[in-house]
């Protein structure tokens, strides 16, 4: 099976099953916290609210090194799932037990709920949109690629697939491995419902980590905390990683909660056992981070590099240094040693470069992946990344919520001066090594407003009243846009019928990976020109590298010589690319089917695109590589 649509259990049964899985791992976290002294009963407890993150840590810990090794068969990986599940819906039935013998009741919920300030509720409602947008279906573009696309090829061959021609699909990290495992029983949404889980998790840090009075007392404090909250969760780039399966909130809210681990003021004095402890977790949390997703190596360095400041503050450097070099070797060699040898690269390339052995084409992809924005804006950096120019870029932006550093007050607490280094160190390195994306921004945003979170004083943020508004406002309009856009989804996840509407209007490829499905041979292996990887009905070959090197030279082997091994059979040809000087023009057949008619679609209604046209074309691969390479050659 090689197609999404095969892999999906039928709504609402994927909905539920990834459900389930969220609960799992939230029981997991729970066990573990619970193992490294944390004390998680009290849903008002800050930490508690991180254990379906570090679950998944787990879980990434135990799968990606397997996977890697290629002894991760799709038998053993559902039988992971199912305990998940399992385990999951005990956890669901003991909490359900727990809240009937207290007398919970929803008209109490209700009554809590209208008790609470006007900022409280507008972030209830928010965070409720949120959680309905996580439950639609698979519709986003990179995801389409190959966040479910390797994850799928992890099914199909017990391990992660070794494809140098798929430069994007060499991404790939620990975060497919967790989408292989949900999608191993039909759990669509688990990808997206665990980004949301870990946006939770800054949530819970937010509102509890400090609830320390303040010259202002108690009620202020509350004002505060829901002040920064807003400004946390109103960044309109959410709207596009809350409803996606791209491992990005999950490793920027593991890198956040080992950044508050450190700067918390009860984490400072700590005895050397519970002290080794919790910067055992923080490292975990940040070397499982910087596996996720190339983006987090710097980040998850910088937190651990501070927390080991931290721990050598208290006079715990060496154990801590052994203690680091222990996780390091159980989470960040494997994939190291991995990817140094299948792509005969140095251990230093390997941990340092996306994509390590700077095969041909590679290099020429990380310089276009480097400059690539998530929209085109006319604004200069860094205006691009914070106002909107149309509705289409609305939900690509950071916004406006970095107005709330007006009340950054350090004093003298030296922790949150070198905190505060460490987050501007990583908006400048951002701006420096990143793509000029609002998303590349998200990870320092949520280190400096922790820091505001941990400060002894709220007043100066409390006394603008300009700064409240403007919060407000950018709140309750991402609000807004949110609850449309989980109207607009969420039909999908609740029958079949309603989710292939959604996938054909907001699933770009999806019209036409079914035309493709109606007219290819059963056996048939397709060179699929469109990114849509995950959607291909056939045991498919990525073609992007073809735009990155000149197939008629030499250095073009490698990759033609795949094609040949792979007994590519045929092609999805995408509009122009039938013409005689595109790349591999040379090696087409007969036209088997065409033309099929597709619409470039988005979720955002704003951006869809326009028609394209669509053949089946017979590959001739066993001419490789000698009729890519003479554009003379007849046929």
């Amino acid at each position: 099976m090689f197609s999404l649509d095969q892999w999906v259990a039928a709504p609402p049964l994927s909905a539920l099953y990834s459900l389930l899985l969220i609960a799992g791992l939230d029981r997991l976290g729970v066990f573990c916290l619970h193992l490294l002294d944390f004390a998680v009963g009290s849903r008002t407890d800050w930490v508690r609210w991180q254990a379906p993150l570090v679950g998944a840590m787990l879980l990434a810990m135990v799968l990606y090194p397997l996977a890697l090794a290629g002894h991760l068969p799709l038998l053993a990986i559902q039988g992971v799932a199912i305990v998940c599940m399992v385990l999951g819906l005990w956890h669901l039935c003991q909490a359900a037990a727990q809240t009937r013998s207290r007398g919970g009741k929803m008209t109490g919920l209700w009554a809590a709920v209208a008790a609470q300030s006007r900022s409280r509720q507008l972030l209830l409602l928010l965070l409720l949109g949120m959680g309905l947008l996580a439950l639609g279906p698979v519709t986003n573009a990179d995801a389409l690629d190959y966040h479910m696309g390797v994850a799928i090829a992890v099914l199909n061959s017990g391990g992660m697939p070794v494809a140098p021609e798929w430069f994007i699909g060499r991404l790939a990290g620990n975060g497919e491995v967790l989408n292989a495992l949900a999608l191993s029983v039909g759990a669509e949404q688990f990808g997206s419902l665990l980004q949301y889980v870990s946006l939770l998790g800054i949530v819970g840090i937010i509102l509890f980590a400090n609830r320390r009075l303040h010259e202002h007392g108690d009620m202020q404090h509350g004002a505060a905390s829901d002040l920064i909250a807003l400004a946390a969760f109103s960044a309109p780039i959410l709207l596009f990683l809350i409803s996606a399966p791209k491992p990005q909130i999950w490793p920027i809210a593991m890198t956040t909660f080992a950044f508050a681990l450190v700067v918390h003021p009860s984490r400072r004095d700590l005895s050397l056992r519970i002290a080794l402890k919790g910067f055992a977790l923080v490292c975990a949390l940040v070397m499982t981070a910087s596996q996720a997703k190339f983006n987090y190596l710097l980040g998850g360095g910088v937190v651990g590099l501070f927390g080991l400041w931290g721990m050598a503050k208290q006079r715990h450097f060496l154990p801590s240094v052994a203690v680091g070099l222990v996780i390091a070797a159980l989470i960040v060699a494997p994939p190291i040693s991995w990817k140094a040898e299948v792509f005969q690269a140095s251990w230093v390339d390997a941990l340092t470069n996306p994509l390590p052995g700077h095969l041909a084409g590679t290099d020429a992809f990380l310089a276009l992946a480097k400059g690539a924005s998530d929209i085109a804006s006319p604004l200069p950096f860094p205006w691009r990344i914070l106002i909107p120019t149309s509705f289409g870029s609305f939900s690509t932006i950071l916004g406006i919520g970095f107005l709330v550093f007006i009340g950054l007050r350090l004093d003298s607490d030296r922790w949150l001066w070198v905190a505060s280094g460490a987050a501007l160190f990583m908006v400048f390195a951002s701006a420096v090594l990143a793509p000029p994306s609002a998303r590349m921004y998200l990870e320092p945003y949520y280190w400096l407003l922790m820091i505001l979170v941990f400060q002894p004083t709220r007043r100066a943020l409390m006394s603008s009243r300009f700064v409240r508004w403007i919060v407000f406002g950018q709140a309750l309009t991402v609000t807004a846009v949110c609850w449309l856009g989980a109207l607009t989804l969420l039909p999908g996840a609740l029958s079949a019928e309603w989710r292939s509407g959604v996938m054909q209007r907001a699933a770009n490829g999806y019209e036409v990976m079914a035309w493709a499905d109606t007219v290819l041979p059963h056996n048939a292996v397709v060179l699929n020109s469109h990114r849509s990887m995950a959607l291909m009905p056939r045991e498919a070959v990525a073609y992007d590298w073809s735009y990155f090197v000149d197939v008629s030279a030499t250095e073009s082997n490698l990759y033609l010589n795949r094609l040949r091994e792979q007994s590519v059979s045929h092609m999805l040809v995408i509009g122009g690319q039938m013409d005689k000087n595109s790349p591999l023009s040379n090696c087409l057949g007969q036209v088997l089917a065409g033309p099929g008619v597709g619409h470039v679609a988005t979720r955002n209604p704003f951006n869809q695109g326009g028609k394209y046209e669509a053949w089946i074309v017979e590959f001739e691969s066993a001419r490789l590589p000698e009729c890519a390479q003479n554009t003379s050659l007849e046929k």
